[in-house]
């Protein structure tokens, strides 16, 4: 049997949501704009990731409610975390039941193929291969973040192709499936190197590596402290945004001059945090795109 734990945003974060209009209107000068004191608070992407340590079968984000269905063997340590959780964020949980199911294979059948254009498509190993396109990538469907579904994802792999990725060294942090990573070698880089601190993300990457006979990708589990004496013309960044602004010196540091960093995974109502984090750092806005309000941005080092 299934359970499914529903578990409530915190007040703070429904109540943020309210005020978007207002936040937009106060966005459209980011450089003198004042930084809110969001690093003392938990946004509703780091929220769910709180839950990441738990034995689950899978999670559901929903507009005022995450779900996460875990096997019923699980219980006990997964209600504990849980617990632990709600307590530290000021929420609560409810437990119900459902028939048992393979959610990750559930998934896998509801995996349909993305077209960039005539740039780049994204499939299964059980879709037709696209000849009408420059890029072909394949993704062995996991749930883990990134198989270009994602208004996010898609707008990384949009702007990539504005950019000369011919004989480069890369760096793709947060890199999920690889899918950047592979869009990168495709372009022509030489040099990638793609981290993910999610264990079930690394090894999903290293099944995409052979499936897209990848000669220059190599995955990395952990963090930036890992190529912390490296520099690269290009980083990959799509995280989340505290990240972002927490690393963005160090993100600047990791770029040789005149490199380039292309960021997302932030809503557009955020932008302005990362505008002003990359501008303290020498990093350059060239490019910056929106959709579905989630944001894009590429930055350059001057």
């Amino acid at each position: 049997m299934t359970l499914i734990f529903t578990i409530p945003y915190p007040t703070r974060f429904l109540q943020n949501d309210i005020s978007l209009e207002e936040e937009n209107q106060l966005a459209k000068e980011y450089k003198d704009r004042p930084v809110s004191p969001f690093e003392n608070n938990t946004d509703k992407d780091e929220f769910t990731g709180l839950f990441t340590e738990i034995e689950m079968e899978g999670l559901e984000e929903k507009e005022k409610e995450i779900c996460i269905y875990v096997d019923e063997k699980n219980k006990v340590e997964a209600e504990k975390i849980i617990q632990e959780i709600c307590a530290e964020q000021q929420t609560t949980f409810t437990i119900s039941t459902l028939e048992n199911k393979n959610w990750n294979e559930q998934w896998e059948t509801n995996f349909q193929p993305i077209l960039i254009d005539d740039f780049v498509n994204v499939r299964a190993t059980f879709h037709p291969e696209n000849k009408q396109v420059q890029h072909e990538i394949i993704i062995e469907p996991k749930m883990s973040f990134g198989t270009g579904h994602h208004p996010t994802t898609s707008q990384m792999m949009q702007n990539m192709r504005l950019l000369d990725f011919a004989n480069k060294s890369i760096l793709d942090i947060g890199s999920g499936t690889g899918i950047l990573a592979f869009l990168a070698e495709k372009l022509g880089a030489t040099n990638i190197i793609a981290i993910d601190n999610d264990e079930w993300c690394y090894n999903n990457c290293i099944e995409n590596i052979a499936l897209n006979n990848s000669k220059y990708v190599k995955p990395e589990i952990g963090d930036l402290q890992i190529v912390k004496s490296s520099t690269f013309d290009c980083i990959l960044a799509n995280i989340h945004r505290n990240f972002l602004v927490e690393n963005m010196q160090q993100l600047s540091t990791l770029l040789v001059n005149n490199g380039y960093l292309l960021v997302s995974g932030f809503y557009t109502e955020d932008a302005h945090l990362i505008l002003n984090a990359a501008l303290e750092h020498n990093l350059i806005a060239n490019y910056h795109t929106n959709k579905e309000n989630w944001s894009c941005i590429v930055f350059q080092k001057k």
